[in-house]
Formats: C-alpha cells, structure tokens, sequence
C-alpha cells in the first residue's frame, strides 16, 4: 500500500479547483484511484503520480492534478478534538467489506449505538460501535468489545449527529465542574460554526463559573456570529427566489445583538429586495400613464392588459426585462412610442433587446400567443392553424421566436389534480396524467416559485426497491407538518427536484436498456414543458441502482446535463467503452470505502481511472471505514458543487466525438445518425454473447466557410441539426459534407422546425432552427 500512497504532502493544505471548489485536508500524489492488486503492482514500477488524494479525515477525495489552479496552500488544521475513551478491542475480526446497512440505532449518553449489517453471507451482524474522537468535521467510532470482536473504525460527519444526542454525550463524559473541558466544548461548536449550540453552552458556563468575566464577552462576540450567520442565510433565500422568506428572516433580524456594520448590511440587504419591487411598480404605473397618452392610434385595451400582465409577474427576478425602459422610459426626448416599445420588447424578447418600434411590439404580444398555442397544443390541425397565422405577422421569425420562447413561462402547467394532497408544492405526473405511455415522474417546486424565474434542476433517479417520494425526501427535505414546509438542500437552494419511475415492476437491477432511458428522458421533457427549469443547469443523480443508471445515461445523452452524481452505483457493461463520452460533463462519484467486496476502488476502479484524466472533470469521493449508504452528511458538498458557475451546460461543441453501440444512443448535441448499423449494436440483455464488444465512433466537426464535415457515422443516416450558438452563420449557406455526400441549408428564417423541436425536445434555452439529412 506504501508503494501506492506516493508522496505525503503534511499538513492540512486548501486546493483550489478550476471550477472554483475548494477543498481541505492533507494532500498525497498517487497514480490513480484503482487499488486491484495488478494496478497497486504496476504503480510500484511507474513514477507517474498525476492524481491528488486530498484526505480531510472524513473521507478522501480524488481530483486530477491538472484541475488545480495554482498549488496548494497550508491552513490551519482542526483547532478543537476532543477525546471520549471507550472499550476498543486490540484485535478481532477485520472488516474488509461490508454489505448494505440493516439499521442503525441512535446513539446513547455514552456515544455508543448498534449497527447491524448484511453480512456477505447475507445474515444480519449487530456490532457495538463507541465515538471515541469528535472535530468539528468528523467524529471517529470504532468497533467496542463484543462477541464476536471486530476490527472496525469509521468515521461520520460531525455534524451528522443529532444535536440532543451530542449534548447527552457530553453531559455525561464531560466532567461539569471542569471549566477547561467544558471550554473544550464551546470551542468545538464555534469551530463547527454550530453557534446556536455554543451560545447555549456557554450561557450555562455563565451561571456555572460567574467568576470568568471573559465568557460574558465571548457571548457578545457568539451573537454576531450568529447574526452574520443569520444574514448570509437571507442572502442565499434571496438569491434562490425565495424573497418573501429573506425579507421574513430580516425583518425579524437581532439588531440589538449585532455591530452597527451588520446592521447597515441588514438594510442593503432589505432594500436589494422592497426597492426593487418598489422601483417596479413605478415603472408599470410610468408606462400605464404613457399607454393612455398614445390615444387611439394604439389598440389601448391591448396594450394595457399587457402593462397589467407585467405587473402581475413583476419579481425582482424579471425587473431585469425592463432595464431598457428603467433607463430610457423617462427620457422626455425619446418619442413616446418607443418608450411603450421598450417595455414591451423587454418583457417578451428579454434584457437588451432595445425595440423602440411599437408596431412591430405590439406584433410581438401576438407572436407570442400564436406560440404558447403551438407549444400547448396537442392537435396537429390546431398546430397547423397557428403556424399559417405566425408565418404571417410581422416579427414572427426564427429569431423573435426563439428568444420569445426563452423568456416566456412554460406552455403547459401542472395539472390540479396531480397537486399532492398534503405538499401544495408536489405534483405526481402519473402516465395517465401526461398521456404518455411511459415517462411517470413525481416534481417538487421550490419554495415560492416563479414561473417566469428559471431554476436549476435535479433529476434524481431512487434505488430499486425505493420510492420516487425518497429522492424528494432526500433532495428537497421531509415534509414538515409543524412549518408546513420542507427544510431540505433542495428547497434551501431553489431546486426542482424531478424524480422519474425508471423502473419496471419485479425488477432486480439496473439493466441499461433503452426503456430505462426514455422512461427518464420523457419525464425530464414533459417536466420540462410544465416548470420553468434551466436546460442548461440539469443535474442528473441517482443511488445505488440509481447511481448506476445516472452514469449510464449520462454517458449515452451527455449533452443534456449541467453534470452527474452518482452515489454508490456501480458501472454498467457499456461504461468501460463509452467513458470518452463524458469529457464535457463535471461528475462527482461517491462510495463507502469498505462498500462490497471487493471495496469499490478495487472492483471499479479501472474505470474511475479513465476519468482521472486532464481532459475530464471528475471527483471520486469515499467515505472512511463505510459500507454502502446514501451519505447525507455530503449533501452541502454536492450544492457546493451544483452551484458552482462553471457547472453549467456550454455552447455545442464546435467538434463532436462520441461513441455508441446502443440503440437510442445516436444524438450527440447536433448530431443523429439514423439507423445504427447492426453490426455495432449490442443487446444489454445479451451482453454476454458478444464476441469482443467495441463501439462505433460518431464525428464531426466545423471547417472554413461555414461547412461541417461528418467524418465517421456508423449508421445510414444523418442529420445535422442547426442553431446560431453553435457558432454556424445561419444568414449564410451552410453546407454539410460526408465522404462523396453533400447537402446545403439556406435558411430562410422560418419557425416551422423551431416550434416543432422546442414542442418534441423541450429545450427552451437551446433550440434549433432548422436541419439537414444526408443519405
């Protein structure tokens, strides 16, 4: 193990990714995350250490050394441990592997509790686990004498202990009348930034030792913690839309306890949200008064019903779709109609858009109707009706379309009757409810939810044998009957939480056909059409078989995701040869260190290897000392992460590259090949027959003169799918080339296919404006 370790680098040290991430513990250069015995063999002969093992006593976290941004950087280590002495064992039975949890009973006044496992002979074994260290991030157990003995330490998150449990402990191991131990306590709670329950500790110092005036002090100084605390959870409710609860927060904010700046920053913080709303409404009534001094030469019921419909989604949120008017509405120089113009224009084209001709708005407002019809619509002959009508009004081309469709609120709602019974914010889309034949999914909205704000999004796929409810649960938070809420990350953070039924009933194990694909991508799109979700901030997660399936169809539809969590799901059989596939998604893999047998990094990690390259963004997490689990304790990791600016779905690639040797696999970003070549495609029910499986490479790319070249599609057909962000000049002849084959597209600026892709796809942020096929 020595020879596979590498390089200690000692002491705590911050690592600053490219994505911005930071992450803390002590640093060891290793080749790689794969421990089978051929490849800890093969590290002892190669001199190569290209990946960073960070360990912050937790868990260890693996990240390729090109990831970085500069080096590392020392910092201070944990301040504050504190030790509890149990009865641990000087041998035993060594755990090696570990089955999956059975239970886990909470922990009693002495820190110990039982947990039972799944042994790998499939009987339950209960083992006496005792805490026998606490830090501010972990806490440390170790398996305590018994019959049998075993050889067991772990660790879990600190703050992964419930608070009562915690202050039992230390009610009963901690000597009272020792103020240096009880001091001990209070710092660990400061560390842990758990001010609420340091302040409560130190109060009772307080009255228990009135001869220590420095603890009166420390009080004050815990109240602006607490305060500042207080505040930054304001600014993230009111930075994830939630205003109404940021402004409840400070409105009843501590004042008293807190330094005059915090105050002034409580204020600005307020005023960011009432001022903006304030500033709105004067708009709205600016632009009511100049609606009414154009006189007839407008339709003036028109217009005014549509200054009523910016008033009532008036938000701090789309406040930004009247920057234009906010700036140039008041300017007596400016001739009045163009003024309404920008009003108008910025509602419905969005920010910047600077319309100043009034006709051609007023247009736009019907455009707009024309295209929610279309996008709603479920009969052909209605669709048909529409588009004969948009193609012709003034300003009803590709251009006004797509960027009507970007801003507007999604075309079909959630159905009451879908609404759950006690959550108001969850829907239940059952196949009955969508009219689909496959595609059932349960969406959780987060709190005040805007439809005209759009939302990050987790798709989160549940473990065989859970329930869709579980990933809401995990996700977003328990319901709360007290608060009427759920407290969850999820919520926290303004997530849409969408959680399809991918399985079928009987079924084992994740079994990487095309059902399980379209049942999650049918869910995403219809979710999609109905809640205004960001296409380019869709997280795809799942657990277990769930985390299985999240890496499976991540890999084979990876233009489709912000990135990709897998928790504890082990590789399908395509994922050995489709892992190039997944150069352009950011992926987080987490495990219990001791999961299965073999251990996850034995059994997987030639696979988990191939990510640990320059090219890829990926991160493999494992826990210390832990079997398969779902690891709550890393949710605020995985936020961190799914908030991070740079984890958001790009532009199209100006060059595709991707590999397939499944049916259904055959759509990357612009690219679709009809008809995959037999001889390619592999059966997942008949993986085993194959004789030296090998996937087909799919290749393309942008030359000079607005040409793309297709260099390899294994199947016997093309099609090239076309939109201005992939950098293409559609108001020029695009020509398309594949071996002797040629095709060119002059586009004329029509929404036929536009319309027709956004109502199939859903992508509202991305659509494509027109096509070609080559034989």
């Amino acid at each position: 193990m020595s020879c596979w370790l590498g390089n200690p680098v000692w002491g705590e040290q911050a690592v600053r990714l490219k994505s911005g991430l930071v992450l803390r513990g002590t640093v060891v250069e290793v080749p790689g995350v794969n421990q089978s015995a051929f490849a800890l063999a093969a590290a002892a002969e190669n001199r190569s250490l290209p990946v960073w093992m960070i360990d912050d006593g937790l868990r260890r976290i693996y990240v390729h050394k090109k990831g970085m941004v500069a080096e590392s950087s020392v910092v201070e280590d944990l301040a504050q441990r504190i030790a509890i002495w149990q009865s641990v064992p000087l041998g035993g039975r060594t755990i090696g592997g570990m089955g999956p949890t059975l239970g886990v009973s909470d922990f009693n006044d002495y820190g110990q509790r039982v947990v039972t496992l799944r042994g790998t002979d499939g009987s339950p074994i209960s083992l006496l686990q005792g805490i026998t260290e606490i830090n501010a991030r972990y806490t440390r157990l170790d398996a305590l004498r018994s019959t049998p003995t075993y050889q067991w330490q772990s660790r879990i998150a600190t703050s992964a202990i419930p608070a009562d449990q915690l202050a039992a402990l230390f009610a009963r191991r901690i000597d009272r009348s020792d103020y240096g131990k009880r001091l001990e306590v209070v710092r660990l709670f400061i560390e842990a930034e758990r001010f609420g329950e340091a302040r409560a500790e130190l109060e009772t110092m307080v009255r228990d030792f009135p001869e220590e005036p420095r603890l009166a002090t420390q009080l004050k100084v815990l109240a602006q913690n607490q305060g500042m605390q207080l505040l930054q959870e304001a600014k993230l409710r009111r930075d994830a839309g939630q205003y109404d609860l940021a402004l409840q927060i400070l409105d009843n904010f501590p004042l008293a306890e807190v330094a005059r700046t915090t105050g002034i920053e409580v204020q600005d913080t307020i005023d960011s949200v009432r001022g903006r709303v304030v500033s709105g409404g004067r708009l709205v009534e600016q632009l009511r008064g100049q609606i009414g001094q154009l006189g007839e030469a407008y339709p003036q019921a028109r217009l005014m019903a549509f200054a009523d419909e910016i008033e009532a989604g008036l938000s701090p949120d789309s406040m930004a779709r009247l920057n234009d008017y906010s700036q140039l509405g008041g300017v007596g120089d400016l001739p009045l109609e163009n003024r309404v113009a920008l009003a108008i224009g910025g509602w419905l084209l969005g920010p910047g858009s600077g319309l100043q001709n009034l006709t051609m708005a007023v247009s736009l407002i019907d455009v707009r109707d024309r295209v929610r019809g279309y996008l709603a619509s479920p009969d052909p002959l209605e669709r048909g009706q529409l588009l004969e009508e948009l193609r012709q009004m003034e300003g009803g081309n590709a251009d006004n379309v797509s960027r009507i469709i970007r801003w507007m609120a999604p075309p079909l709602e959630l159905p009451d009757s879908a609404r759950d019974d006690v959550d108001p914010d969850l829907y239940r889309m059952t196949t009955t409810i969508t009219g689909r034949d496959r595609g059932g999914y349960v969406v959780r909205l987060p709190p005040e939810y805007d439809p005209l704000r759009q939302y990050p999004c987790i798709v989160a796929l549940h473990p065989i044998g859970a329930t869709t409810d579980s990933q809401i649960d995990y996700w977003s938070g328990p319901w709360q009957p007290e608060s009427g809420m759920r407290m969850g990350q999820g919520a926290r953070h303004g997530f849409v939480v969408v959680a399809p039924a991918w399985t079928r009933p009987g079924q084992l194990s994740y079994e990487a056909t095309p059902r399980e694909h379209a049942e999650v991508l049918t869910a995403l799109r219809d979710a999609m059409r109905r809640v205004s979700i960001d296409s380019d901030r869709v997280f795809l997660v799942g657990m277990n078989d769930g985390g299985s399936a999240a890496w499976d169809i991540a890999q084979g539809h990876p233009d489709l995701w912000a990135g990709m969590i897998n928790i504890g799901g082990d590789p399908s059989s395509y994922a050995r040869h489709y892992s190039s596939n997944l150069k352009r998604v950011p992926m987080r893999f987490v495990f219990g260190e001791l999961a299965g047998t073999p251990a996850p990094l034995v059994r997987m990690g030639d696979f988990l290897d191939r990510y640990m390259k320059a090219d890829f963004n990926a991160m493999v997490i494992t826990y210390r000392g832990r079997g398969p689990e779902h690891f709550y304790e890393e949710i605020h990791q995985h936020f961190d992460w799914m908030r991070l600016p740079t984890h958001r779905r790009g532009d199209p690639p100006k060059s595709v590259e991707a590999v397939t040797m499944r049916r259904g696999d055959q759509f990357f970003w612009w690219l679709e090949i009809d008809n995959l070549l037999d001889q390619i495609v592999i059966d997942p029910f008949l993986w085993d027959l194959a004789d030296k499986p090998s996937a087909a490479e799919f290749s393309a790319g942008f030359g000079a003169e607005n040409e793309i070249r297709v260099r390899r599609a294994p199947g016997r057909g093309i099609r090239v799918f076309l939109e201005p962000s992939m950098g293409v000049r559609l108001d020029q002849r695009v020509t398309i080339r594949h071996q002797n084959h040629k095709a060119t597209v002059d586009f004329d600026g029509s929404v036929d296919f536009l319309l027709e892709d956004v109502r199939t796809r859903a992508d509202r942020k991305r659509p494509f404006w027109t096509y070609a096929t080559l034989p």
